[in-house]
């Protein structure tokens, strides 16, 4: 069986959808990745079949637009960015997706994909898989992430779900109809059920997080996070814990984390100084993880080091409390570590994941854009205490039982199966 993901987006897109098909890739199955082009070494290394689609989302966070939505946690400015980028690298990335497609028996897209492979599914009449790491489908128990964050009545948060749809259809109009027109169809559909939802949208997240949505529908499994082993990170050369990094930790107490991964932090050199500010007022050290941020040539301190790309997964666990943005992969590297998060959200969907983690005395949020040293003192001082850490410990050894990659490659595989059978 042939399963084409077309799964662009920043790393904490394209990681997990990397994990699940080289998972599929293992029980024989022929996988692509058509992916970001600055990501494409990611599938590579993990041997997949890897085609770049010509868009690179790193470009547009660093573009006047990305910048502003960084700066706003805006809607408004994403979706006007968004909409405009989209249609700037189409002539590209059209017909890479529709080549890349080619063959399929399964297709297999992200939450910026959605509507293009439903459209080649549809054509070819296979199907059609949603990978999503948050809940973005209509449910009575939270808003859509564009519309609100905060706590609403089921019939509200319904409400808020038909609004971001609407806003989604408006801003993405015109580029849509030129992708059909690509496909061969019409610019608009002449038939308001031209082509049906996904068959299977694949929630790549904890239900011990989010409770509510445990037994959501059939069709939209919540199978865990997918998380990378040592050995995948070291395939991808992410830094682990070097020599001189792990002179640095066994030289004092387990520092706090400051990571901010693909959202790239727009003045490296106060947030190096808040950092210093606000370590030296808690009396604790701090690790910054650089991610997509150029921190330069700094040098480093006793009390504060910075990293540039590193393994999550073997950092964490040295550490006390992880400060970050609340991106799904962060989050569960985080909550496996065992250690309370302090989460400065952007936008997307991480005052989501910021407010799964208060709700489960797994630490706090705040927006980004509200950032200060003050409030990060306030944030980070409670979760230094043995409570949270004992809550944080607990949680992890839960989450332990959970295979996500492997729950995910499950779903994807049993979809695929009956239309392969019936070809």
């Amino acid at each position: 069986m042939q399963i084409t993901f077309i799964t662009p987006g920043t790393r904490g897109d394209v990681q997990p959808a990397a994990l699940v098909a080289a998972e599929l890739h293992r029980r024989g199955h022929r996988v692509v990745l058509a992916t970001a082009d600055d990501l494409v070494p990611m599938g590579r290394a993990l041997s997949l079949d890897t085609v770049p689609l010509g868009v690179d989302i790193r470009a547009f966070l660093r573009s006047d637009d990305g910048s502003e939505f960084l700066r706003t946690g805006g809607t408004r400015a994403y979706l006007t960015g968004i909409a405009a980028f989209k249609q700037r690298i189409a002539p590209t990335f059209f017909p890479a997706v529709i080549a890349a497609s080619s063959g399929a028996d399964v297709i297999v897209g992200n939450h910026l994909t959605l509507e293009e492979v439903r459209h080649i599914a549809g054509v070819a009449r296979i199907p059609v898989v949603a990978l999503v790491h948050s809940p973005r489908r209509s449910n009575r128990f939270f808003p859509a992430f564009s519309v609100s964050t905060a706590r609403l009545p089921g019939a509200v948060n319904l409400v808020t779900h038909r609004i971001a749809a609407r806003r989604d259809r408006i801003a993405n109009a015109e580029y849509l109809g030129d992708f059909r027109r690509a496909l061969g169809l019409t610019r608009r559909p002449e038939d308001r059920g031209e082509f049906p939802p996904p068959d299977l949208e694949v929630q790549a997240y904890s239900s011990l997080l989010v409770p509510e949505l445990r037994d959501w529908s059939p069709i939209r499994p919540l199978t865990g996070f997918p998380r990378a082993t040592a050995h995948d990170h070291a395939r991808w050369g992410d830094a682990g814990v070097d020599g001189r990094l792990e002179e640095w930790l066994a030289a004092g107490e387990p520092p706090v984390f400051f990571g901010f991964g693909s959202m790239p932090v727009r003045d490296p050199a106060a947030m190096t100084a808040l950092v210093d500010r606000v370590c030296e007022e808690l009396g604790v050290r701090g690790l910054i993880g650089a991610g997509w941020s150029d921190f330069g040539d700094r040098e480093d301190s006793e009390r504060v080091r910075v990293v540039g790309p590193v393994d999550h997964a073997a950092v964490l666990p040295r550490c006390v409390v992880a400060v970050h943005h609340g991106g799904a992969g962060t989050t569960a590297e985080a909550v496996a570590a065992g250690i309370p998060s302090v989460v400065c959200a952007v936008s997307f969907d991480q005052p989501f994941w910021g407010q799964r983690l208060e709700d489960r005395g797994l630490g706090t949020w705040m927006p980004f854009a509200q950032l200060t040293g003050a409030r990060l003192v306030e944030a980070i001082r409670p979760l230094l205490g043995p409570d949270a850490r004992r809550r944080a410990r607990s949680f992890r050894t839960s989450l332990a039982a959970e295979d996500g990659t492997r729950g995910a490659a499950d779903a994807i595989e049993a979809v695929g199966a009956p239309a392969r059978r019936g070809r």
